[in-house]
């Protein structure tokens, strides 16, 4: 890329000269030989006015002496010379002036002829001449000197060119580079300006692109991670419920047939909102009511809970403001809230929903056990060596949606609060 542009700018810079000083030199050269013309003529003028108009061809007048290098004569009528330098008959310009119908060849010198005239008639004239060459000698070192300049010219553009094709090419090639990264997997692009606006909008583009294309990853990971984990309890029921028709009596077998396909729908419905909450495509509602949301996930664990002899309480404040938070969120969160309560909890477990400034509250409280910090939110991290991925996925979902999971209590009850923003405040 820099050869191309370096090649360009210096072809463009030889067209430009070539079209400058081709020209220039041509108009040199003229001018070089106007002026010769016309000393040639001056000197031909003031020997003219020496010779007298009625000059003897036996006795011929002397000449003025000529500048070096010109040859000034006196001729004859008939084209003979009398005095000074030159060809000893006349040349074609030299005839021409005497009215003469042939004259020597003059090639090869530049001529000036001034007529000597008596009684309105030509009686001789004089010729003033230098060889071509000398004007040559004198036009070379103009021309030398303009080709040294355009040598110069089209160096200075080649040094130009080369500094501002690094400063393009090194951008692009940045440019080239980070993109052959980002499609490697590596979405880390941080491009620095370069002041060029169009590479500097091509380099905001790719980075935009790679925190996009990070997201998009991350969320697809993050979905094998969150539907395998969101799926364990819903299958561990539909399990259990098979397992318990199968020990007991044929008559049973309908009812659990009825609660398996009741299990398998639910996961279903759970398959269906932790793919569209980890893509964020989960669609947006105009308000929210918390306390059905609240009412059924307390309905869902109820049992499981109490076969552990454990109660399960509820208590929602009236007049409860709504949100916009996605009802599939909320029950993801509130699940795996009540699922913690369940494997690690201790003693009755308690979900109230309430105000507080200007977010919804929806608390999950238990006797609990010890809960060091807020390490438990992070993947990975279990109390009892579970898979750790519960608690991160749910402050993950409260998160994207506005929302907050806090670790609200440590001892003696553990509790972790789900805030939620108000719908007013969204609109905001």
């Amino acid at each position: 890329m820099r050869r191309r542009i370096v090649g360009a700018a210096v072809a463009s810079a030889v067209l430009a000269l070539l079209l400058f000083l081709v020209p220039l030199a041509i108009a040199v050269l003229s001018l070089d030989v106007e002026h010769e013309r016309a000393a040639l003529e001056r000197e031909a003028l003031n020997a003219a006015l020496v010779v007298d108009s009625n000059f003897s061809v036996r006795d011929p007048p002397e000449l003025p002496a000529a500048p070096a290098g010109v040859e000034l004569g006196l001729y004859d009528g008939a084209g003979r010379l009398l005095a000074g330098t030159g060809p000893r008959t006349a040349d074609g310009e030299t005839a021409g002036t005497l009215g003469l119908s042939n004259g020597q060849d003059s090639d090869g010198w530049l001529v000036s002829v001034v007529p000597v005239s008596a009684s309105e008639k030509t009686t001789g004239a004089v010729r003033a001449a230098t060889a071509v060459s000398s004007v040559w000698q004198r036009v070379a070192p103009a021309w030398a000197g303009l080709l040294l300049a355009g040598m110069l010219a089209v160096f200075a553009a080649w040094l130009v060119a080369r500094r501002s094709a690094r400063q393009i090419s090194t951008p692009v090639e940045q440019l080239a580079d980070a993109s052959v990264r980002l499609g490697n997997g590596d979405f880390n692009v941080q491009l620095a300006s370069t002041g060029i606006g169009e590479l500097d909008q091509a380099g905001q583009a790719l980075q935009t692109a790679a925190v996009s294309l990070e997201d998009l990853v991350t969320r697809e990971r993050m979905l094998a991670a969150n539907v395998s984990h969101q799926l364990r309890t819903p299958l561990a029921g539909l399990r259990a419920v098979l397992e318990v028709a199968l020990a007991g009596p044929e008559a049973g077998l309908r009812a659990a047939a009825e609660i398996a396909v009741t299990h398998a729908d639910r996961l279903d419905s759970t398959i269906e909102e932790v793919i569209a909450l980890t893509r964020g495509n989960a669609p947006s509602v105009p308000e929210v009511v918390i306390a059905p949301l609240v009412e059924g996930a307390v309905s869902a664990w109820n049992g499981r809970l109490a076969a552990q002899s454990r109660p399960l309480r509820i208590r929602i404040d009236a007049g409860l403001p709504g949100t916009a938070v996605a009802p599939s969120a909320i029950r993801q969160i509130l699940d795996v809230l009540l699922e913690n309560a369940l494997k690690h909890g201790q003693g009755p477990v308690t979900v109230s929903a309430r105000l507080t400034g200007e977010a919804l509250a929806v608390d999950v409280a238990d006797n609990g056990g010890d809960v060091a910090d807020d390490s438990i939110f992070l993947r990975g991290v279990s109390g009892d060596g579970g898979s750790g991925m519960g608690l991160a996925l749910a402050r993950r979902l409260a998160e994207d949606q506005g929302g907050r999971l806090l670790l609200s209590q440590r001892t003696p009850l553990t509790r972790f609060t789900l805030l939620l923003p108000l719908r007013s405040e969204l609109a905001r």
